[in-house]
């Protein structure tokens, strides 16, 4: 396993492209997810030239060894060897939305600046699954899942976050801001609250701790719209590529994906 360069100017990293922005005239500001200093962004420059080396690994959902040097401010990309940019998601529009939405929570919950072998190789798994998974939005949901119980941040589920009561109702209610399940005589409490379906619900309960995605997922998309409204609350903040999937679903009912 390639380690942090001892000096402080150098670093050799394991990365995965979160995010790209351009920057300057050439350059792209990249965010990305590494196994041994989490997240944080580098500059690769002159990337958006034709004829960069940078230009191919400098695209999101790839994943590489980066080589970096430290400037006055910025981290720069100075050598790139490529490890795979996950073709089944480049050749499927449903699974690259889904694998950018992925990318897209990473990068605002993930922590900075600290070694992330758990949180590295669950998105990189992640990725992989969802290029060849039968269900792809299936694959989407267990890697959500498992995004918020590696952060810190999974919902209490199938009892009250306030009472312990164990969930009974066809559509109950959950709350971001109460952590999960709200029982009807503690739901005033909450001014977030919104009703999922008992089965979504118990389904959002399961997949998390399991190794790989189920194959199949009853209510997924119900499932997605119900973990969309906890990540709101957690990153806090526009969550594009996510808001897409969602809108993929009510586009097609509920849901080509699912």
């Amino acid at each position: 396993m390639v380690r942090c360069a001892e000096v402080v100017d150098r670093l050799t990293v394991h990365a995965i492209v979160l995010r790209r922005r351009d920057a300057g005239e050439s350059d792209r500001r990249l965010t990305i997810l590494t196994r041994e200093q989490g997240v944080f962004d580098v500059i690769a420059k002159g990337a958006r030239k034709a004829s960069s080396r940078l230009t191919g690994s400098s695209e999101p959902l790839v994943a590489c060894i980066m080589h970096l040097t430290k400037g006055k401010v910025n981290w720069f990309v100075t050598q790139v060897q490529p490890a795979t940019s996950f073709p089944g998601l480049r050749a499927d529009y449903d699974r690259l939305s889904l694998g950018l939405a992925i990318a897209e929570l990473a990068s605002g919950v993930l922590p900075h600046d600290k070694e992330s072998e758990a949180e590295f190789q669950c998105v990189l798994e992640s990725l992989r699954y969802l290029e060849v998974h039968t269900e792809p939005l299936v694959a989407y949901v267990w890697a959500s899942l498992r995004l918020l119980r590696l952060s810190g941040f999974m919902p209490h589920w199938l009892t009250c976050v306030a009472t312990g009561t164990t969930i009974n109702e066809p559509q109950p209610l959950l709350s971001p801001m109460a952590g999960g399940y709200v029982c009807p005589s503690v739901a005033s409490r909450y001014h977030d609250t919104f009703r999922s379906t008992f089965e979504a619900v118990v389904g959002l309960s399961k997949p998390s701790e399991l190794e790989r995605p189920p194959v199949q997922l009853k209510h997924v998309a119900d499932c997605a719209r119900a973990l969309h409204q906890f990540w709101r609350a957690v990153i806090d903040r526009p969550l594009p590529a996510n808001e897409a999937v969602l809108q993929a679903l009510t586009a097609n009912g509920t849901g080509k994906q699912g």
